[in-house]
């Protein structure tokens, strides 16, 4: 293993929670005890609930930091989110974190968008609302997009700080993310190029509110998949990408560097015969600009890259290679220690 000159804030594992919660748990502890520093849940479809797998996760571990990543303020109120935020500080001080999104693809695919919903300003204002009750304050303003009195404050204070993050993808939230937020968690599909361009966005929205744009921690999903045969491993993560590339549209795909004939291919591939014949039609160039695969020196090097733009918080995410157990321990024996700070 070799050093980094790259490093990271920490390093996390985004977990899918689409498995069985008991699944899950035991990958959060298993994080816990190898010494990752975060573990993200999301709330994947119509799949489990983010803030009770969380909770349980919270309850089992005792350094880990539990990332809500993230939950919808449309669907959930904005006082609920904030009562579920201190609530999992009650349960483990000091590591929660919590990002809300308006998770709008997801919203359109199920054909659930409520009647008249921002997803902008439903997003800008829960974080607002969450950031200022989560501090011992009132909900600080009149709400457009929910119901409250603005002098209205949790009965439950929240026993240590809990960050606020937005999950966001065009530029408008990641400015918004930057003026408002503690932080950003990106999504699915993650490239350097993308990274370095959603950081200055965020930078952009925290200068403008007179914010230092170091304080908002850049975080996202980064596709791992660690073997020690690198064939194997840049294998392992063609049907990730051709499942996303069919889906994920717009920005994230046109700021990646992304050949845009090897997208189409794959999208026209999906399209027309299914996943499978997406997954034999991603090609070499897809998984060099979306994915960090290969052996541990190699993984430690197309890490790099997403530090170098802006990203403090790799969340290593996804299959994490043919053997994922054996993935999980080998990424946090040899990868972690060389890409994070030294302790002090």
């Amino acid at each position: 293993m070799r050093a980094s000159p790259i490093r990271f804030a920490g390093v996390g594992l985004s977990l899918s929670n689409e498995e069985p919660a008991a699944v899950t748990l035991a990958q959060g502890v298993q994080a816990d005890e190898l010494g990752y520093d975060e573990v993200s849940i999301p709330e994947s479809r119509l799949h489990r609930s983010t803030t009770s797998v969380a909770a349980a996760i919270l309850a089992q571990t005792r350094s880990v930091t539990v990332r809500v990543g993230v939950a919808n303020p449309v669907t959930r109120h904005p006082l609920l989110l904030a009562l579920e935020a201190a609530t999992l500080a009650d349960i483990g001080p000091g590591r929660v974190r919590f990002g809300v999104g308006a998770c709008e693809w997801t919203m359109r695919a199920f054909e659930c968008e409520p009647e008249g919903w921002l997803p902008y300003s439903n997003t800008v204002e829960a974080v607002r609302a969450m950031r200022s009750l989560l501090a011992g304050g009132s909900v600080g303003f009149e709400p457009e997009t929910f119901d409250s009195d603005a002098d209205l404050r949790l009965d439950l204070a929240s026993p240590a700080p809990v960050p606020v993050d937005v999950g966001a993808v065009n530029a408008r939230m990641l400015t918004a993310a930057g003026r408002w937020a503690d932080g950003v968690q990106l999504g699915a599909l993650m490239s350097p190029a993308y990274v370095a361009w959603a950081a200055e966005r965020i930078a952009e929205g925290a200068r403008a509110e007179g914010r230092d744009p170091g304080e908002v921690l850049v975080s996202g999903n980064v596709l791992t998949s660690l073997d020690r045969d690198r064939a194997a491993a840049r294998r392992e993560v063609c049907e990730v990408l051709a499942y996303y590339l069919a889906r994920v549209e717009g920005v994230v795909v046109d700021r990646s560097g992304a050949d845009p004939e090897a997208v189409a291919a794959v999208r026209a591939a999906v399209r027309r015969e299914g996943l499978a014949a997406g997954t034999a039609t991603v090609s070499g160039q897809l998984i060099d600009t979306f994915a960090v695969t290969g052996d541990t020196d190699e993984v430690i090097e197309r890490l790099m890259p997403f530090g170098a733009a802006g990203m403090a918080m790799p969340l290593l995410w996804y299959t994490l290679g043919p053997e994922p157990t054996w993935a999980v321990e080998a990424l946090a024996a040899e990868v972690v220690p060389a890409v994070r700070p030294e302790p002090s």
